[in-house]
């Protein structure tokens, strides 16, 4: 069975065909796009029983939606994403849940994209009335290539289904000779990001990691672990946003539009910028589905006479449960913990410094250069902390 990956043979054919196929305004053009995400997904498939999972995944979310907008029934939509928070945990194999309550894995395998897919289901699940009463085109098909654009389908970014559908169906303008250099220099930049700088970057993080246990006292073992973390946090940076640049640039050349993930996210000056600049599209996302409904829910009930606490408690929780969904043990929880504890510490200042200090004063710190340096560096330093516990056993160490 064929792995999928940015440097295998069928999507690199699959990236360099589908401008040459899609970048029309005929109506054969989202048929076009449906056969090339089938193509990609199944291939994607190891087994029969993966790929029927994988299509009742797919398609019962849409019947379910479809049948409660016609039976008008009422408060389905925390029943049906609850069910599928469950499966998608079940999918995922997080042992923390279900080896405790001794529920063993009926499947082996898990499914390629599906964190993407449970994103995207529930902007479809919560926004379709409103699509519905904008007349915003609502089609199986076009809900089937939304879910498995294979430009989206390894690692993002998240695009939303009013987005996706506004752009497919725009006018595709001629490319010009600048997008087409402009496109195939970015792509190439992304390959030497993920299979030259990022691989150098991993090969130097398992480097000094491997060799954590070998040194004998506190100050050689925090000046590896300070090396592996320097190593790997960039490891991180170049491969997903390589990724990026590569599916963006393709995109484009398709005439289809992705979202910006990147904003120079080591620059930041605070946490909750990092936040603005790094994995933007989740960011928005679990802002508009996991903080704000969570922050509504505290000030309409025990935080309603504390606002600031109740929206301390909903970014830490947001933040935590982000962790989870990146993996499943308890690094990953480690790590959502620390960027919920981060982002809280950087809100909470920032909520004091304008509560105590005149406008004038916190407009000249935040414009301060030394402030801003420290900032960088601070937050880059934790950024780079938190960043060790995605993909590395960290807390294995301490074993």
């Amino acid at each position: 069975m064929i792995t999928l990956s940015t440097d295998s043979v069928f999507y690199i054919a699959i990236l360099l065909m589908a401008p040459l196929i899609l970048r029309n305004n005929s109506h054969a053009r989202r048929y076009i796009f449906l056969v090339l995400n089938l193509t990609v997904f199944i291939v994607s498939m190891k087994e029969i029983t993966q790929l029927i999972v994988a299509a009742l995944w797919l398609i019962l979310p849409y019947l379910i939606t479809k049948l409660a907008d016609k039976k008008s029934l009422k408060n389905w939509r925390p029943a049906t994403i609850t069910v599928m928070v469950a499966c998608f945990a079940y999918l995922m194999h997080y042992d923390a849940v279900f080896n405790t309550l001794h529920i063993p894995y009926v499947f082996p395998w898990r499914i390629l994209g599906l964190s993407y897919f449970l994103f995207r289901q529930i902007d479809f699940i919560m926004q379709y009335e409103y699509l519905r009463e904008t007349e915003v085109r609502l089609t199986f098909l076009d809900y089937i290539n939304h879910l498995l654009n294979f430009y989206t389908l390894l690692a993002g970014p998240i695009l939303r289904y009013e987005e996706f559908v506004t752009d497919f169906y725009s006018s595709v303008k001629p490319l010009t000779k600048q997008d087409i250099f402009g496109g195939l220099n970015r792509a190439l930049n992304g390959y030497l990001k993920i299979y030259v700088v990022s691989a150098i970057m991993s090969y130097h993080a398992s480097y000094w990691f491997n060799g954590l246990k070998n040194h004998s006292n506190i100050i050689t073992t925090a000046g590896a672990f300070f090396l592996f973390a320097f190593f790997n946090c960039w490891y991180i940076y170049f491969n997903f946003s390589g990724y990026c640049d590569i599916v963006n640039s393709f995109a484009s050349l398709a005439g289809l539009t992705l979202h910006e993930n990147f904003n120079r996210p080591y620059l930041a000056a605070s946490v909750a910028e990092f936040w603005n600049r790094h994995h933007i599209t989740l960011s928005e996302w679990i802002r508009d589905y996991l903080y704000s409904p969570m922050f509504k829910a505290l000030l309409t009930g025990p935080c309603s006479k504390n606002a600031a606490f109740g929206q301390y408690i909903a970014l830490f929780l947001t933040f935590t449960i982000a962790g989870i969904w990146h993996g499943t043990d308890g690094n990953y929880l480690t790590y959502g913990l620390f960027q919920g504890l981060g982002i809280v510490v950087a809100t909470s200042f920032k909520s004091w410094r304008k509560k105590h200090w005149p406008k004038e004063k916190n407009k000249a710190w935040e414009k301060d250069i030394r402030v801003l340096t420290a900032g960088r560096i601070i937050t880059w330093s934790y950024i780079s902390l938190t960043f060790s516990f995605v993909g590395y056993d960290v807390l294995g160490l301490l074993r």
